[in-house]
């Protein structure tokens, strides 16, 4: 069971790494659960948001970088750790946000459930770098 939670979410970091490249994250969204915790540490989108809303704002946080021009290249994870049924990745990105240029270190974690996203939390680097 923690292989096919494993290729879940490596599959959902795949497409959104794919989503951040072309602005195209729909194939991402694609995999996300009607219902999900969605966690995000600044801006726009920063909070804590559960059931239907936490969806929606992981869907407006995708389609906001899609009409901000954002692109950034997350390079493949330097480290993967699984715990139940999350699985988190850590790794560098670089590239266009906010209409800066960015590059940190970056951790998403998926929890998965029926193969979909039904969690999804983020933690990265200095937005100002």
């Amino acid at each position: 069971m923690a292989s096919s939670i494993t290729a879940t979410a490596r599959q959902a970091f795949d497409l959104f790494a794919q989503g951040w490249t072309t602005g195209d994250f729909e194939p991402y969204i694609a995999m996300l659960a009607e219902e999900m915790t969605f966690w995000f540490p600044t801006g726009t989108h920063r909070g804590q948001f559960s059931g239907v809303a936490g969806r929606q704002e992981m869907i407006a946080k995708c389609r906001d970088h899609t009409i901000a021009g954002d692109r950034l290249t997350l390079h493949p994870p330097t480290y993967t750790h699984t715990n139940g049924t999350s699985v988190m990745f850590e790794f560098e990105a670089d590239g266009l946000y906010g209409g800066n240029p960015y590059k940190g270190h970056n951790a998403i974690a998926f929890e998965v459930s029926d193969g979909k996203i039904v969690g999804f939390r983020e933690y990265f680097g200095d937005l100002g770098e």
